[in-house]
């Protein structure tokens, strides 16, 4: 019998065993997730926080971290595994309205970490892929040099230098590596050339003779010339024309120095030098988007809490956009009500409501720049006289809109698709807040 049981259980075993590291990640992921959900609803069993009248209360903490430890998956686990502990918790059944409210904030919440986190780690990816090609570059360089000092020695030449052989008539007689890299002829095209066609600022056959001369007689020559390569293209080199005082050998070594070739490395790592800076920029401008977008969807920050929470939504979003004034603005059976964040306020909360705002679909977005009259008559609210910019995003829940969000500068600005992108972030944080407001009859302000 315990044999029997034994070899089930090994058989249970190796069906539960990862097949590969992926999986075994996965499942560590879910485990986390499951051990989080764990811990809140312990600290909420001991504590006596919120357990009988909002059950839900710190278990999108949960989520979220499930979320940016593995991805969406966990955060659906933890999701699922929240409402199940809560129900269980909870000293009454739990309002399957709540419930649905719940989950479906905790997937939308999941779903934006979880992108967020990935996004995160391809920056970080691709910020090791800029710092290994960095190393890359700087190992080469040392390699470079360290080549350098070998040429120098072998052939009295360096990456930029060339050595040419010619006999005591001008022809060519040995066509080195360096040279073929210089000057674009194979060996099999220049050797018994005429080391003049080299020459490409007016030099003839008759001037290789006077250098050759001069040479024998001074023993070297140094100048500085325009030198042309087989494509056609100019190289400025300085040369030097050497006679070679050997017995059994007659003619002269031609050192040419490339000084363009340092300019073109110059630019090159000079380009290097931007395309990483170009790219830090890039990734620190998506850090602060990232903290942006933490400091809106901040789990501790819970519109239903009140309204300091919603001021605080409010204020952050102000802030985030750096814009002056922010208000919340609902449609009510006298006209409309605000409620305002910190710093600009509207002169009057309550006025008319004009039939365009009514008229606002889910969908339309209301930007209006440098423009204080089109402010006047769009804006649901009274704002001073110095507000020339105005950003209209409506508050949306199942398809209806229930409110509008305001954000006002006096400042010449223009709204960029990021600005727009957390004004929508805010609104559905909000869409609870107000659709709870309007179910009980009263406005947030």
């Amino acid at each position: 019998m315990i044999q029997r049981f034994l070899r089930s259980a090994r058989a249970a075993a190796r069906f539960l065993e990862p097949s590969s590291e992926e999986e075994r990640d996965r499942l560590a992921s879910h485990a986390i997730a499951l051990f989080l959900v764990a811990v809140v609803a312990a600290f909420k069993y001991v504590s006596g926080l919120t357990l009988h009248n909002v059950p839900f209360t710190l278990y999108a903490i949960a989520v979220a971290a499930s979320a940016a430890r593995g991805g969406f998956a966990p955060a659906v686990v933890a999701t699922l595994a929240s409402v199940l502990v809560a129900g269980i918790g909870a000293g009454q059944p739990v309002d399957p309205d709540v419930r649905m409210l719940f989950v479906t904030e905790a997937l939308a919440l999941g779903g934006i970490v979880s992108f967020v986190a990935g996004r995160l780690r391809i920056i970080e990816a691709r910020l090791d892929a800029a710092e290994a090609v960095n190393q890359d570059l700087q190992l080469r360089d040392r390699r470079g040099r360290l080549l350098d000092a070998a040429l120098r020695h072998l052939e009295d030449a360096a990456d930029e230098t060339a050595l040419v052989v010619l006999n005591d008539s001008g022809m060519i007689t040995e066509w080195r590596t360096s040279a073929e890299r210089l000057y674009g002829y194979s060996p099999e095209q220049a050797l018994g050339m005429d080391a003049s066609l080299l020459f490409s600022q007016g030099g003839s056959r008759l001037d290789l003779v006077e250098l050759m001369r001069e040479a024998r007689d001074r023993g070297s020559v140094r100048r500085a010339d325009l030198h042309c390569r087989q494509n056609g293209a100019k190289v400025h080199v300085d040369f030097e024309l050497r006679l070679v005082r050997d017995l059994h050998a007659r003619g002269f070594t031609l050192t040419v120095h490339d000084v363009a070739r340092r300019r073109e490395w110059d630019d090159y790592r000079d380009a290097a030098v931007r395309a990483q800076a170009a790219l830090q920029q890039a990734a620190d401008d998506t850090k602060q988007q990232l903290a942006a977008l933490e400091s809106l969807i901040d789990p501790e920050l819970n519109p239903l809490g009140g309204p300091a929470m919603v001021a605080e939504l409010l204020e952050r979003l102000r802030s985030t956009v750096d814009a002056d004034g922010a208000a919340l603005v609902q449609a009510g059976c006298a006209g409309a009500r605000a409620f305002a964040a910190h710093g600009l306020q509207p002169t009057d909360r309550l006025r008319p409501l004009r039939p365009e705002v009514q008229r606002l679909t889910p969908g339309r977005v209301t930007l209006i720049h440098n423009d204080p009259v089109r402010v006047e008559q769009t804006s649901a609210l009274e704002w001073p006289a110095e507000v020339t910019s105005l950003m209209v995003v409506p508050v949306v829940h199942n398809g209806q809109v229930w409110s509008t969000i305001e954000v006002v500068s006096e400042r010449s600005r223009r709204a960029s698709d990021w600005d727009v992108a957390l004004m929508r972030i805010t609104a559905d944080r909000l869409a609870a807040v107000v659709v709870q407001d309007h179910a009980i009859g009263s406005n947030v302000a």
